[in-house]
């Protein structure tokens, strides 16, 4: 009798392509399906913000539950956000996915969760849409709908500072700067 289960933990072993991610801090999120990812971040996002004392509103679905489609993902001080959250590729970058800059909201948060290090950026709409957040391609052919972000770790900045950027943007939106 053929042993299905050892052929295919034998063909595993060939492509394992994370081996960056085993024992490593974080090696947890690579578990976790690629569409929970976001809430991962959502809710990363959420306790970081408790915990620096800033409010965190999220959008609800008619049922009173966190909406899962909406325009803006999380709202920090009465500023709107769409939250992308990546993990770090194999070629060492963050692929940030489903930029939409045609929907209203205020700022983008990416979140970058490397094996060792958790990296983030914020950019207004307007930088987003003029490219100074850097280059947007589409996700589909012949569509400007969805964008992908790419970003290196060198490119964003550690969790660590999340608490002065945050509060510089919230500070320029509520001056009227953003």
């Amino acid at each position: 009798m053929i042993d299905a289960k050892s052929i295919m933990l034998e063909v595993f072993k060939l492509h394992n392509d994370a081996s960056k991610w085993n024992n490593a801090s974080f090696e947890h999120i690579k578990r976790v399906s690629n569409t929970k990812v976001g809430e991962v971040g959502q809710d990363f996002i959420e306790k970081l913000c408790e915990a620096l004392e800033y409010e965190c509103i999220f959008p609800l679905n008619k049922k009173g539950a966190r909406a899962k489609q909406n325009p803006w993902d999380i709202q920090i001080n009465n500023v709107q956000f769409e939250l992308k959250t990546a993990t770090e590729d194999v070629s060492g970058c963050f692929q940030f996915n489903h930029i939409r800059y045609h929907r209203p909201y205020h700022g983008v948060i990416c979140l970058g969760v490397s094996p060792e290090n958790i990296y983030f950026n914020l950019w207004s709409k307007a930088e987003v849409a003029t490219g100074k957040a850097g280059n947007l391609v589409s996700m589909e052919k012949a569509a400007n709908a969805s964008f992908k972000l790419t970003k290196k770790p060198n490119q964003l900045y550690t969790i660590d500072k999340f608490k002065p950027i945050l509060s510089s943007f919230l500070q320029k939106y509520q001056d009227g700067a953003v």
